[in-house]
């Protein structure tokens, strides 16, 4: 910042003497420190919302049972996908089956879990953590 500041003040300095080539180089020079602030604060602003969004979503997102649900939605999310790529992937399902429990699937892992009412939810088939 100090940079473009005395940059401006040799622009003025040369403005009142009327130096028009020194003039128009330092001009120049002006005008590409202006354009790489102008980018550093562009990329500092998209920087902070991305952090802001992560700061929300861990706010807003609970491991329970298992896997992952956000505030105001039952739908839970894969651990796998989330643990391992940061990727929120609803879990499809439940599909009932034998014995009271009930199957979801992640269609990005393909990893399967299984729950019965309100019990942890396990892995039933597909991927497992770690690998």
């Amino acid at each position: 910042m100090s940079s473009l500041i005395d940059t401006a003040k040799i622009v003025y300095d040369l403005a009142k003497k009327g130096m028009s080539i020194d003039l128009q180089e330092k001009l120049m020079q002006l005008r590409e420190e202006a354009l790489k602030l102008q980018e550093e604060n562009l990329n500092l602003k998209n920087e902070n919302l991305k952090m802001k969004e992560k700061i929300e979503l861990q706010e807003t997102l609970k491991f329970n049972r298992n896997v992952y649900f956000r505030d105001g939605d039952e739908i839970p999310f894969c651990p796998y996908c989330y643990e391992k790529s940061n990727l929120l992937i609803h879990l499809s399902g439940p599909v009932k089956g034998d014995s009271g429990f009930y199957s979801y699937k992640c269609q990005e892992c393909m990893t399967e879990y299984i729950a019965k009412g309100e019990d942890d939810f396990s892995i039933w088939s597909g991927r497992w953590h770690g690998k």
